[in-house]
């Protein structure tokens, strides 16, 4: 770090020292001989951080059969080292957390400051790694360096909440002032309060993030540290700015972890979220719960490849035209001509690849069988051209309320099939309730006359508490569903009941 902002630093920042809970704690970390009974009683001298201990050894994060009574079984359930880690993330946050602001959101800050502490004890988890604790503090703590320099260069963050929204432009923006950028600052203040060498160092690397995979353990830490921001930007920002693509590319280029792996870790953080806000008394999403957010990274990583997303832009960007044409071609004939959604054939190959992938790797696949209520009443009453734009409306209804990654075919006739890769049960429902809603509120010309086509609709979900031992058999129980919803009086979707269907069976 530049001299002069460290010696500005020091002379002019107001910047509190660890408090001396959190001090008894770091020298009872640096101690080898360190024995329980000394780190129960210097947890006890502060009532709120022991019963914050009791209650982390308590959680889903740490799930024992036998409930911990106290602190000296929180301390065998965590451990020494991760019980020490722990109560010094709560001293220390509940430390810093006063002060006067110059033009930081400290709202904003500590909203990202915890969710990428849980984002990296997730991506610590999920690698396995032995110091999860520590990875969490190290991330809680990677952007003090803003609350040290906030006080220092007042006018630094002028704009606030703005510029705090665009991590790699306020650390861009921070250096070309400065010289060096938060991640610096935070590592050096850090490296004064004698917090451990993996600690500080993690923090003052925590803007670098190396982007070959590797197994060791001091570079998987730093990796869980930098990759976290970005993590937890997934949540913060609003829905346009999530980089879902773009964030799982950089964990599989420096963990090694695929896109279901990665879509896994944003899950794990999701659940992990009410039990953070809890502890930390802080609330940390605003505006949307994390269902809405995780499913729309399921929609983004379930494009084929990552690596194709940025393929595809290239390739749009670069005009290659002839390679364009090729692929229009190709694209036509998958094609219904009449609705323009997929037709069966491509429906048949998409739905036998898709079966396979959600065998091989035991993710959810759920399809949807569609069929036009009485249908036949209308072509017959309005004739043929007036079905046929009714089909088309239907297939643009569909698609506009499908999600991106879904495909939308025509089966034959008035029916069409939706197939929702890595889509589970209740979101499949939740998707058919909706195309079913859409429906009953679209009216149609048909004719001299406004009319409704409403909708029946069948849904079956493989891989998860059923499991299909094929194609054929998976369809024959959309289709089983579909006629459950017809017999139950149509305009209403029915998700596949093995039982329901068994009996209907017998009785035709």
């Amino acid at each position: 770090m530049n001299p002069e902002i460290e010696a500005h630093l020091r002379l002019l920042v107001k910047f509190p020292s660890p408090p001396g809970v959190a001090t008894h704690i770091i020298e009872l970390a640096q101690d080898p001989d360190i024995e329980m009974g000394k780190v129960a009683k210097a947890l006890s001298m502060d009532s709120a951080l022991s019963s914050k201990v009791l209650r982390i050894a308590n959680s889903p994060l740490y799930a024992q059969r036998r409930k911990s009574e106290n602190l000296r079984q929180a301390l065998v359930v965590l451990g020494l080292n991760a019980t020490l880690t722990l109560a010094l993330s709560f001293s220390l946050v509940k430390s810093l957390r006063g002060g006067k602001s110059n033009g930081l959101s400290y709202k904003l800050y500590w909203r990202r400051a915890l969710l990428a502490a849980t984002a990296a004890r997730a991506l610590g988890d999920v690698m396995h790694h032995a110091l999860a604790e520590e990875i969490f503090l190290a991330a809680l703590l990677q952007d003090v360096g803003m609350l040290a320099l906030d006080q220092a260069v007042p006018d630094l963050y002028r704009d606030g909440e703005k510029l705090q929204r665009d991590h790699a432009a306020l650390a861009e923006h921070e250096k070309n002032r400065l010289q060096a950028d938060h991640a610096h600052v935070g590592g050096w203040l850090m490296r004064t309060w004698n917090l451990p060498e993996r600690l500080y160092r993690a923090i003052a690397r925590s803007h670098q993030l190396e982007m070959t995979p590797s197994a060791e353990a001091a570079q998987v830490f730093d990796r869980c540290v930098a990759l976290s921001g970005p993590v937890a930007d997934l949540f913060l920002l609003d829905a346009e700015q999530r980089q879902f693509a773009e964030t799982a590319l950089s964990a599989e280029r420096s963990l090694g972890l695929d896109r279901m792996a990665f879509g896994q870790v944003l899950a794990t953080i999701g659940a992990m979220i009410p039990e953070t806000e809890a502890i930390f008394e802080s609330e940390l999403l605003s505006k949307q719960h994390p269902d809405l957010i995780l499913e729309q990274a399921r929609e983004v990583l379930m494009l084929r490849s990552l690596h194709a997303l940025r393929e595809i832009n290239t390739l749009r960007s670069s005009g290659e035209g002839a390679s364009a044409q090729t692929t229009a071609v190709e694209e036509e004939t998958r094609r219904d001509a009449l609705t323009g959604v997929y037709n069966r054939a491509y429906l048949e190959q998409y739905l036998a690849r898709e079966f396979e992938n959600s065998t091989r790797h035991k993710w959810p696949l759920s399809i949807a069988f569609i069929d036009l209520d009485k249908f036949k009443q209308l072509n017959d009453s309005f004739g043929s051209q007036a079905g046929d734009r009714v089909l088309q409306a239907a297939a643009r209804i569909l698609r506009g309320n499908t999600r991106e990654t879904d495909l939308v075919a025509r089966y034959g006739g008035e029916e069409f099939v939706v197939v929702l890769p890595a889509t589970d049960a209740d979101t499949a429902q939740n998707i058919c309730e909706r195309i079913v809603m859409a429906f009953r509120n679209t009216g149609h010309v048909v004719g001299s006359e406004h009319a409704k086509a409403t909708v029946s609709i069948g849904c079956a979900t493989h891989g998860t508490q059923i499991h299909f031992s094929n194609v054929a058999d998976f369809i024959k129980a959309a289709d089983q569903a579909l006629y459950t919803a017809k017999t139950r009086g149509r305009n209403r979707h029915v998700p596949f009941n093995p039982q329901l269907s068994a009996s209907l069976a017998q009785t035709n």
